[in-house]
Formats: C-alpha cells, sequence, structure tokens
C-alpha cells in the first residue's frame, strides 16, 4: 500500500481545507484564545549544536543537531537554527511510525530543511532514502548534520533553490513518495517558489500519489491565509488535527496535486 492510501484511508478523522479565510479564522480563533504567550521553548537558537530529544513513545530518541546563528541574522535567512515546529514535526512521525505509517518504502524529500532535522529523523525512523534541501548558503552545515547522522539506508543533503529547482537532480531521480515541509513559511514573498517547489518535486510521480506534508508554526495570519491560497490553486488540502495539549500554535496539512 503506497503512502498516498494510507493517508486517504485516514481522511475521515482529518478536516478538508477548502477556503483559505475560513480556515485562518478557524485557526487563529483558537490560537488567540489559547494564552499563546506561554509556550515553553523547545529549542536554543544562541548555540552552535543542540542536543535534541525526540519523545515519540516508544520510537523516541536524542539527535545532535549543528545550527549556524550567525546566518540567521541575514536579511531573510531562518534556516540557520531550529524551530519548535521542527520538532514538533519530527515527534508526529515518531508517533505515527509505531501505528501504520510504514516508512521503510518511502523515497522523502524535504524543502527548505534547514539544520536538517525533520530529514534526519525520518532517515532514524527507517526511511527508505531522504533527501534534506536547502539554499547553498545553508549546505554547510546541513551537510555536516547529515554526515553525522547517516547510518542504514540513504541520507542525501543537495542544493534546491526554490525559485531555480535544483542543480543536483539525483533528488528527482526517483518519483517521490512523501515531500516534507517544516515551518518554512516566514513571509509571504516565498509563498509562490515554495509552492512551485513542492508542486515541481510532487509531480515525479507519474500516478499522482506524492503527499506533501507541511508542519507551520502559527504566526501572521495574513501570510497564512496567503500560503493556503496558494496550495489550493495547485494541491488538495486537509488539515491533520493537532493535539491541543502538544501545540495550540502549529498546524499540520496533508496536500497532493488535483
Amino acid at each position: 500500500m503506497s503512502f498516498f492510501d494510507i493517508i486517504n484511508r485516514e481522511l475521515s478523522s482529518f478536516v478538508a481545507v477548502t477556503d483559505a479565510e475560513e480556515e485562518v479564522c478557524e485557526l487563529y480563533s483558537v490560537y488567540y484564545s489559547s494564552g499563546h504567550k506561554e509556550r515553553v521553548d523547545r529549542v536554543d537558537a544562541s548555540l552552535s549544536e543542540l542536543e535534541i530529544e525526540i519523545n515519540g513513545g516508544q520510537r523516541s530518541f536524542t539527535l545532535t543537531i549543528a545550527q549556524n546563528p550567525h546566518i540567521n541574522g541575514e536579511l531573510g535567512q531562518t534556516g540557520g537554527v531550529l524551530w519548535n515546529s521542527s520538532v514538533l514535526l519530527s515527534e508526529y512521525f515518531a508517533r505515527r511510525s509505531i501505528s501504520n505509517w510504514d516508512l521503510s518504502t518511502l523515497n522523502i524529500v524535504e524543502l527548505g530543511s534547514g539544520c536538517g532535522l525533520v530529514g534526519i529523523a525520518l532517515h532514524r525512523l527507517g526511511a527508505k532514502r531522504v533527501v534534506v534541501t536547502d539554499q547553498r548558503r545553508m549546505m554547510k552545515v546541513l551537510a555536516k548534520n547529515v554526515d553525522r547522522a547517516r547510518s542504514k539506508g540513504q541520507l542525501f543533503a543537495t542544493e534546491y533553490d526554490w525559485d531555480k529547482g535544483s542543480e543536483d537532480m539525483s533528488v528527482l531521480s526517483e518519483p517521490v513518495d512523501l515531500v516534507v515541509v517544516s515551518d518554512c513559511v516566514y513571509h509571504e514573498e516565498v509563498v509562490p517558489m515554495l509552492v512551485g517547489a513542492m508542486r515541481e518535486v510532487c509531480q515525479s510521480r507519474a500516478d499522482g500519489k506524492a503527499v506533501g506534508i507541511i508542519g507551520q508554526e502559527l504566526r501572521s495570519d495574513l501570510v497564512h491565509q496567503a500560503f493556503v491560497e496558494a496550495l489550493l490553486d495547485s494541491f488538495i488540502v486537509y488539515r491533520i488535527p493537532v493535539d491541543p495539549s502538544v501545540d495550540t500554535f502549529y498546524t499540520l496539512y496533508a496536500v497532493w496535486l488535483k
């Protein structure tokens, strides 16, 4: 059974998203009523290296992740350090891998990987092949983390600019089963490029069965609405419910091409 088929068997527990404005109103009504200023950070942007515990129940583990806080001082750069969303998405995959999300046959591409935590976690969880990608200026820290984490299976880091595509076409040399995006939308300007890159990677599968899993922290409602609107232009979109006891600042989507 493909990952697409697994996801589609779970649709009754997901929320269909058909209108971006309605989606934002629903999400942010919960967000603003949840006392969101009390959130506890799971990461520390000031450190050059972090020990991150992935609490996945029976699939819990710790990863050592290098950061480059100096990159975040550059205009528009946010990927040099870890964010809470990458920890939450890694833990979500860990919990789901215990039940019916078999990762062992999946060819996975992560876009905007930053320090690479989510992709590395997927590798640790037994994914067949994981390619983590980002812009050229991120490759040094990303490659360092990948080299340290690589074990059995295939784990690669390569450059992929959303507006230019991949210079290393091995990213799309095999049909992609799963595209992962973790907290990549901070500014509205990046939305068309990111959605275009997602569309390009998903089109590597001729049968249209590539699935995107998107984790996004809730910040600007206007930016989030623009992102959902752009997704709806090209993708079927479902929201995967997140347990409020885990995080009310965060949303998770499953998408695939129309």
